[in-house]
């Protein structure tokens, strides 16, 4: 799977079918892939982008699209709110 190099990637993960989780470039009708889980539809997008600077993964629930937070290595990051403390 190739991207356009001259425009930033954005994957997008959104509510699918029959309660699946896709994830698609912004702007495709097609999913690449979909997921019965949430968070294995989030490490698979955070794969996607580890490779293209300023990519950005967009996570659409009932208020729209929010901005997926990713950091560190595992590709799993499920915070999507990194102002928040936790005390």
């Amino acid at each position: 799977m190739s991207f356009d190099q001259k425009d930033p990637l954005v994957i997008c993960i959104s509510p699918g079918l029959q309660g699946r989780w896709d994830v698609s470039k912004k702007g495709d009708e097609e999913p690449l892939a979909s997921f019965d889980e949430k968070e294995d539809a989030y490490a698979y997008a955070t794969e996607l982008t580890k490779s293209k600077e300023g990519a950005t993964v967009l996570v659409e629930d009932e208020e729209g699209f929010t901005a997926l937070s990713t950091y560190g290595d595992s590709g799993t990051a499920w915070d999507r709110n990194p102002q928040q403390s936790n005390g």
